[in-house]
């Protein structure tokens, strides 16, 4: 979720690259999922690093379709 308490999620992924490559582990697909949902806001959040978006209020199977293209790679 973008909009968490305490730490957003860009921060979170951000935190979660470093101990990643400091791990020498490949990158966990990462999904943003976020009210934010403008062009502008969801091209920021793949460009921080997000795989993909999916807007809320969402729909399971939107969800669910995001996650499969994601372990499909």
């Amino acid at each position: 979720d973008i909009s968490m308490p305490v730490m957003d999620g860009v921060t979170a992924l951000q935190g979660i690259r470093e101990r990643e490559a400091a791990a020498g582990c490949a990158e966990s697909p990462a999904i943003a999922l976020t009210a934010n949902a403008m062009a502008h806001q969801v091209s920021e959040y793949i460009m921080k690093g997000f795989d993909t978006h999916v807007a809320k209020p969402f729909r399971m199977e939107n969800l669910t379709r995001a996650i499969g293209s994601l372990l499909g790679r």
